[in-house]
């Protein structure tokens, strides 16, 4: 029962998060503009914007001009439910809220790093300030770390990672990294402590060298890759984090 709960109140959350993945990068409002079909601009009335389920009785066609909506919202809905639900089996009640919080973030972070090459400052200052706090009750954070882990891995992974950026601008002449990700990764390392950094990055690191793999040989070395890894280091904290929790 629980985890079915959860699942439909996972499906709002991507309806949300589709929202903002849509709209933070345009500088639009996520909370006063009403839904508009993207092709047409007309206005969706509440019953053809049900999370997952508008989708497939639409068949994937908007309700207005019969035009392709882009499967993202579906697959984004749909993700977000099911972590949700994966949340509520794993773990205890008042983690799972928790949790489905930090799932949220990290899906809209992997998806606008993805398309925009963005990762807004509030969902990692958030991710930071609830990894300190929910440190001080153990119990709640399924990494059980101390606050003095917490705050050192936090401090520590950013200071790497600004290091890394400082050291490539020096040898190449030129950003090799963003500012956004060691807010990221600083985020991320208080929720998860040191050692759990480490993993992260190496993780984060793989599926980097296997996003640069999926580039067509004609274009590498033409110009310069970017690999979007606040979406690598979201994707790393959530397997680390599901795969910890088989462990517990």
């Amino acid at each position: 029962m629980i985890g079915a709960i959860f699942f439909i109140i996972g499906a709002m959350f991507g309806s949300l998060a589709n929202v903002c993945i849509y709209r933070m990068p345009k500088n639009k409002s996520i909370v006063f503009n009403r839904s508009a079909c993207p092709h047409c601009r007309k206005t969706i009335v509440w019953y053809y914007n049900i999370p997952i389920v508008s989708f497939l009785l639409l068949k994937g066609k908007s309700h207005c001009c019969k035009k392709k909506i882009n499967p993202q919202y579906l697959v984004v809905e749909l993700l977000t439910a099911l972590l949700f639900y994966l949340n509520a089996v794993l773990f205890t009640t008042n983690q799972a809220i928790l949790l489905s919080g930090i799932t949220f973030f990290l899906i809209v972070i992997f998806y606008i790093d993805l398309k925009y090459q963005i990762i807004f400052d509030i969902f990692s200052y958030l991710l930071l300030a609830s990894g300190l706090l929910i440190n001080f009750y153990p119990k709640l954070n399924p990494f059980s770390i101390s606050v003095l882990n917490s705050f050192l891995s936090a401090m520590v992974s950013m200071l790497f990672f600004l290091l890394i950026m400082y050291l490539f601008k020096k040898i190449k002449k030129k950003e090799g990294m963003g500012l956004g990700d060691a807010k990221l990764i600083a985020g991320l390392s208080a929720w998860s402590g040191f050692e759990s950094f480490l993993y992260i990055l190496t993780i984060s690191s793989l599926i980097g060298i296997l996003y640069f793999l999926t580039v067509p040989k004609n274009k590498r070395g033409k110009k310069d890759i970017y690999i979007p890894y606040g979406s690598c280091l979201s994707f790393a904290f959530m397997i680390l984090l599901y795969f910890n929790s088989s462990l517990l």
